[in-house]
């Protein structure tokens, strides 16, 4: 009797053992229908890593936190693209091979700046006199980006190849101010000014121009067609590394831009503002290959 139950003991207990290493061995690496998923692109981690121990200046996260589906430089006029600073890239899975992708890049500079200007009225008293007025320069740029596609997944292990498309979407906008501290008046006529906000050469009519504020320094409406092709390995269960290419179809359309302006007019000799045409409104279209998206992303699955 006392055999047997050691017999039964062993058997449970190896059928315990079984169970377990059958439940290690069936861990769930990939996603599975209703799961969720949240991507971040791995390109602008890694050059913040290789610039923090190379001691670069200039070193930041601004790309970091999704895919930036539209890039450019922030510091070109016009802007030929929206830059998201914030991105966020998500995944629902109506099944294990077929997911619904939604990237969502959001937008806001403010870059406000101050400088000293010689003071004119008190420079004509005094030659030597080192009184300063400021001058002061805004920037805002505001801008929104958005992606919805379809994805779809091949392959049952941990090395899988996905491929999908969608549709983009983004709008954004950008205005610049200007202030002086020196005023346009009949004696004074082309007062000193250290924002950059002096328009050369100038107009007919006028001794001097400047800058009060410009409208519409970026393109304003994206939309386009997004395709996109990689592979994503599962390092360990619901995370993995990926890499894609992206084919895209986008346009884009400026509306027009224009600046206020004020100056000293030669005809009433008073001071004026106006409004000046830069450009009329235009549009371009951009196919091809590039990383409008991280190339390398790190993938979270819940």
């Amino acid at each position: 009797m006392k055999q047997f139950k050691l017999l039964v003991l062993a058997a449970l207990t190896l059928v315990s053992v079984t169970a377990r290493s059958q439940e290690k061995t069936e861990v769930q690496y990939t996603p599975k229908t209703g799961d969720y998923a949240i991507s971040i692109s791995g390109v602008p981690m890694s050059q913040y890593i290789g610039q923090f121990f190379n001691g670069a200046l200039g070193n930041n996260l601004a790309e970091f936190g999704g895919q930036a589906y539209i890039g450019g430089d922030v510091n070109t006029i016009p802007f030929q693209k929206i830059m998201p600073l914030m991105s966020v890239s998500g995944k629902y899975f109506l099944d294990k091979e077929t997911a619904i992708r939604v990237n969502l890049g959001l937008i806001y500079q403010r870059t406000f700046t101050k400088t000293y200007a010689d003071d004119d009225a008190d420079h004509a008293i005094n030659p030597f006199s080192q009184k300063k007025v400021i001058d002061t320069y805004l920037n805002k740029n505001t801008g929104l980006s958005l992606m919805a596609g379809l994805e779809k997944r091949a392959g049952k292990e941990r090395l899988q190849g996905i491929y999908g498309a969608g549709l983009l979407f983004a709008v954004n906008n950008r205005i610049e101010k200007y202030t002086y501290g020196n005023a346009i008046t009949d004696i004074n006529q082309a007062p000193s000014e250290s924002n950059g906000g002096t328009v050369a050469p100038a107009l007919n009519g006028f001794v001097y121009n400047r800058a009060l504020e410009n409208y519409n320094f970026a393109p304003t409406v994206h939309a386009g067609i997004v395709t996109f092709v990689g592979v994503e390995y599962f390092i360990i269960p619901k995370m993995s590394v990926g890499g894609e290419v992206n084919f895209t179809a986008l346009a884009s359309f400026d509306r027009a831009q224009y600046q206020l302006l004020e100056g000293f007019s030669t005809v009433d000799l008073a001071k004026r503002e106006w409004t000046e045409l830069v450009s009329p409104s235009s549009n371009q279209i951009t196919i091809g290959t590039g990383n409008i998206g991280a190339n390398i992303t790190l993938n979270f699955y819940f």
